[in-house]
């Protein structure tokens, strides 16, 4: 069960409990009140039932502020181009390392890569929904190692944030991985 649904459950237990309780001590259950007991009684389960819709509408505000912050989000991805073949049809390398967005806008991007002894400092302005950077270019065997991204920006609502994207080259050829293009079906 997820958070919400467990949070919806037992604000909804308690609810339930609480109303229960308050109207068997007034007396609502057994119809031994008074007047004045009635309204003091309508009046407790009315701040239960109150107190428990503003808990509900404060998780539903959560949530959504949630989901809205997630839709602001670029979704930053490393992607190899110019694959180089070997004399067997398979990708033997690559030629080009681009930085993909396939979110929403990142503005003021400042990219920081590490590439073994190199390192590389790059900015642009905005990466815009399908855009890509190119942020290494040269020869494959240049990218042997670990290649990290490390990438600063901020979002559609001026939000800072930092992403860590790492491309591990060596992991790679140990696991006897070959490497495949991706081609736009666009």
């Amino acid at each position: 069960m997820d958070r919400n649904k467990a949070a919806y459950l037992l604000i909804g237990i308690i609810a339930i409990l609480s109303i229960s309780l308050a109207a068997h001590y007034s007396g609502l259950l057994n119809g031994t009140f008074a007047n004045a007991d009635a309204v003091l009684s309508v009046t407790v389960i009315n701040c239960i039932a109150t107190a428990v819709l503003a808990s509900v509408a404060f998780v539903n505000m959560t949530e959504a502020k949630k989901m809205r912050s997630e839709m602001a989000r670029p979704r930053l991805a490393l992607e190899p181009s110019f694959f180089e073949y070997d004399k067997d049809g398979d990708v033997s390398g690559f030629n080009c390392l681009n930085l993909c967005n396939g979110g929403a806008v990142a503005r003021d991007v400042e990219i920081d890569i590490h590439n073994g002894e190199k390192i590389s400092f790059l900015y642009a302005s905005s990466i815009g929904t399908n855009d890509r950077v190119q942020i290494l270019n040269g020869k494959s065997s240049d990218f042997a190692g670990v290649i990290d991204v490390i990438v600063r920006y901020k979002n559609m609502y001026n939000k800072s944030i930092l992403e860590d994207l790492s491309m591990s080259l060596k992991s790679i050829n140990e696991a006897k991985r070959k490497l495949v293009p991706v081609h736009d079906m666009s």
